[in-house]
């Protein structure tokens, strides 16, 4: 309420604006990223996928800066936070680091922040790729596991999935209307990148086994993968199921290890031959190459020998 060497009346003072409520708060990183969170730059121009991302980052930032005034963050702060964090979750380290970088140039610009970005001069931790390749058997075991206990929808989305090296949330809303005459229209959520991709025999027939299931329900929506009710499948209930056929598959032996939905991406582009970039949708070749895990094929070095006495 005063300073510490303050009088005993400038303290009285003060107490008395405390009890009127006349004393201003303090502007913290818990208001200005309040203030982010109700913006349009945020509601209107961030997809929901990435706003539910940047809420979960927002979590362990404001528990550890949330009081502090923007102002006093630094970056030697900041940079003792990502040595901390990141000692064992680097990627995490690294999303919370990108996401309080953009609440404080969001600031900025608006004149709630009046220093620079403290994460700017801060690197990146090196992060371990995630995922892992997914073998044909594995692939084949689990695909008839999912047949085999009625979960043809799900069978459907993984060979959609793979065949398209799409998303999983990028599969599920796919609806009738993307399927065009040369292929099937798939849009990026993540990038809005869109790409038709050719028809196959497998592909098409992936797509219309779905249609043809499933269709006893009394609704029925124009998405290619629905739910028993006919209705699209949610994120939480799609992958609810596939988190527990794939606990059943392992526990019966079927498979050696759990994999991720997102894993048959990763099948996908290493198994693809050609330009893996084009294939994935990825604006850098870098960061398709990181879906890659197949080892490069590169010519070796031949050499004759010299005969003797020569």
């Amino acid at each position: 309420m005063a300073k510490p060497d303050a009088s005993k009346a400038e303290v009285w003072t003060a107490y008395e604006r405390y009890l009127a409520g006349l004393v201003e708060k303090e502007f913290t990183l818990k208001d200005l990223v309040e203030l982010y969170f109700a913006s349009p730059q945020y509601t209107k121009h961030i997809k929901p996928q990435t706003q539910k991302d940047y809420h979960r980052y927002s979590l362990r930032i404001l528990a550890v800066f949330g009081e502090m005034t923007p102002d006093a963050i630094t970056s030697p702060l900041v940079q003792m936070f990502i040595d901390a964090r990141g000692a064992e979750h680097p990627t995490a380290a690294n999303r919370e680091k990108t996401f309080l970088g953009i609440v404080m140039k969001w600031g900025k610009a608006r004149g709630f922040v009046k220093i620079e970005d403290p994460t700017a001069v801060i690197k990146s931790l090196k992060e371990k790729a995630g995922g892992r390749y997914l073998e044909d058997w594995e692939y084949e075991a689990f695909w008839q596991w999912l047949g085999d206990r009625g979960h043809i929808m799900h069978q459907c989305a993984m060979e959609i999935s793979y065949l398209c090296a799409a998303r999983q949330q990028d599969v599920l809303a796919l609806t009738r209307t993307d399927m065009k005459e040369d292929g099937l229209l798939i849009v990026q959520s993540k990038t809005g990148k869109a790409q038709i991709k050719l028809w196959s025999p497998a592909l098409r027939e992936a797509v219309e086994r779905a249609l043809a299931s499933n269709i006893e329900a009394q609704i029925q929506t124009a998405h290619i993968i629905r739910s028993r009710t006919g209705r699209p499948f949610t994120r939480t209930g799609f992958n609810a199921t596939w988190l527990r056929e794939q606990r059943a598959a392992l526990e019966a032996g079927v498979i050696k290890e759990r994999f991720r939905f997102h894993d048959l991406k990763i099948k996908a582009a290493s198994d693809f031959d050609g330009d893996v970039q084009k294939f994935t949708g990825h604006k850098t070749r870098s960061m398709a190459e990181r879906y890659n895990r197949t080892a490069d094929k590169v010519v070796s070095l031949d050499r004759k020998r010299p005969k003797k006495g020569k």
